[in-house]
């Protein structure tokens, strides 16, 4: 006899929505009805669903701490389908969500950032479909006309101001003027994304080595208890517990094999995954990276993926975890664009990113790790149409 529980990885809300009466307009008659639809969104299966009032009533008879026996109730199996209810049936997809609600449930997972992660991942998303749409014969996107962005503020307005004051402060107090000299200061004004490269000339094995090396490198360790140790990195990390893992495809870097790897912070060694030819590299880091070919050209692009449980070990179930995990991996690029801006290499970081096809490409289930970000580098063409110049800015004295 099958048994079934819910899943507590689930969602439902309402949605108002107006509506051509079909029976109406079938007597000739077009006139528009309010509807009310229940939506339930499934974390297991990563979409949405309409569901009756019916089948929320279902769902919420169901227990989901213990499994009951439930026949061969087809409203039951029908909620399985969409991944809203588990079933012990061998069979797909309830295997599937089965298993991956364990396996959320494993990993300590909040559901407010189960559901984050799960209904914000893309998969085949590709920016250049739409110039394709209108017979635009394109591989790499182009700088927007500017009538185009003209139009945008003509429909939308403009954007919220360039700066911000509060009205209701109760004085303003004027700070001494930076010196912006010196090492730090040098190298903060040359960090900039870079669009453009040149891969005529390759990055040398060093270059890599060091960019690994500063970004995700371990600088130092703090022993604290038997099979516990805190890591020291050039970049802060949500409970000192560095879950971030590093993925390079590398497509141009001399002394290099092209490939798919995984950097082993603990030995600067990297794991050589698949083998994968240049011009393959390029468009697989393009389709990483949503269509954005000129983040696709360059000659390392890096996947950075987190081990989930390595954070909610410790943040079990924490509303901010997920979040933790997006800040950890930010600071990460972070350090990355200064490092490549000392070499005199261009970097980049992209949030959009196609997770799904990443991780099915590295083997990963997005559950226990999971792609988050992608960033990269290589060295920077002489010009570039898509990088914009940068003047001169002094506070209190340059007028915007």
């Amino acid at each position: 006899m099958p048994q079934a529980r819910r899943t507590v990885y689930a969602f439902f809300y309402f949605r108002d929505g107006r509506f051509f009466d079909v029976g109406l307009l079938l007597r000739g008659t077009a006139k528009a009805v309010s509807t009310k639809q229940v939506l339930a969104i499934s974390i297991l299966a990563g979409e949405e669903f309409i569901v009756s009032e019916d089948d929320v009533g279902l769902f919420r008879e169901l227990p989901s701490d213990r499994w009951v026996e439930v026949g061969a109730d087809e409203r039951v199996l029908s909620l399985a389908r969409k991944g809203l209810v588990l079933v012990d049936i061998e069979k797909e997809p309830f295997t599937t969500f089965r298993a991956r609600d364990e396996e959320f449930a494993a990993n300590q997972w909040n559901i407010y950032g189960a559901l984050q992660h799960s209904m914000t991942k893309w998969g085949g998303i590709d920016f250049r479909g739409d110039l394709r749409e209108i017979g635009a014969a394109l591989e790499e996107l182009p700088v927007v006309p500017e009538d185009v962005l003209e139009a945008y503020i003509r429909d939308h307005g403009p954007p919220p101001p360039t700066f911000h004051a509060r009205s209701d402060a109760l004085a303003m107090h004027p700070l001494p003027a930076v010196d912006s000299r010196g090492p730090l200061q040098e190298l903060l004004a040359r960090r900039k994304t870079t669009r453009a490269w040149d891969r005529s000339t390759p990055m040398t094995e060093a270059e890599l080595a060091t960019v690994l090396d500063a970004a995700f490198g371990v600088r130092g360790y703090a022993p604290i208890l038997p099979g516990l140790v805190g890591l020291h990195k050039a970049s802060p990390s949500g409970g000192g517990l560095h879950p971030t893992e590093a993925y390079p495809l590398v497509t141009a870097v001399e002394g290099v094999e092209p490939g798919l790897y995984h950097y082993r912070a603990e030995d600067g060694a990297l794991e050589l995954l698949e083998r994968i030819p240049p011009e393959e590299g390029v468009e697989l880091a393009t389709r990483f990276t949503c269509g954005q070919s000129y983040f696709g050209s360059a000659h390392v692009t890096v996947i950075l993926a987190a081990r989930f449980y390595r954070s909610f070990w410790k943040y079990r179930r924490h509303q901010r975890a997920y979040g933790a995990l997006l800040m950890d991996a930010a600071h990460l690029s972070q350090t990355h664009y200064l490092v490549c801006a000392e070499l005199g290499l261009g970097a980049f970081v992209t949030f959009a990113i196609n997770g799904v096809d990443i991780e099915e490409r590295l083997g990963l289930d997005g559950v226990a790790e999971g792609a988050v970000l992608v960033c990269g580098c290589g060295r920077p063409a002489s010009e570039s149409p898509l990088d914009p110049t940068f003047l001169p800015y002094v506070p209190g004295e340059t007028e915007i």
